[in-house]
C-alpha cells in the first residue's frame, strides 16, 4: 500500500496532497498496525500505546506493538492481562514487565480500564 502511495507520488498526480496528508495524519497508530475489540488504542509512537479496555465487556483485547493483549479478569485494584498468550496480575497504579513489554496499569473505573504499554 504504501509503495502504491510511494509510486503515485512520484508521477505527481493531483492525489499528491491528499496521500502526504493520509500518510502524515495517520500517525504511527495506524502505522503499527493495532486491531481491537472492546478497547481503543491511542499509540503516539512505535513503542508507546495507551489502551482504554471496556471493563465489562464479555471480550476486551487489542493488538498492539505486536502482541496480542486482553483483559482477564479484574477487581477494584488490580487486572489480570493476557499479554501475548502470558498471564500477569497488576495492580492499579503499578507496572510489570513481561514478553519484552511493560504494563502499568493507570486506572480502573466501573466502565474502563487504562493500561500503558512500553516497549522494555
Amino acid at each position: 500500500m504504501i509503495a502504491d502511495m510511494i509510486a503515485t507520488l512520484r508521477r505527481g498526480s493531483r492525489w499528491t496532497a491528499a496521500a502526504l496528508l493520509t500518510l502524515g495524519l495517520a500517525g504511527p497508530a495506524t502505522l503499527a498496525g493495532c486491531s481491537a475489540e472492546n478497547a481503543s488504542a491511542n499509540c503516539p509512537s512505535t513503542s508507546e500505546c495507551t489502551v482504554t479496555f471496556q471493563r465489562n465487556a464479555d471480550k476486551a483485547q487489542v493488538s498492539v506493538l505486536g502482541v496480542q493483549i486482553s483483559v482477564v479478569s479484574a477487581d477494584d485494584s488490580a487486572v489480570t492481562l493476557s499479554v501475548g498468550g502470558k498471564e500477569v496480575t497488576v495492580q492499579r497504579d503499578a507496572s510489570a514487565t513481561i514478553g519484552g513489554l511493560t504494563v502499568n496499569v493507570t486506572s480502573i473505573s466501573d466502565s474502563e480500564i487504562v493500561v500503558k504499554v512500553t516497549r522494555s
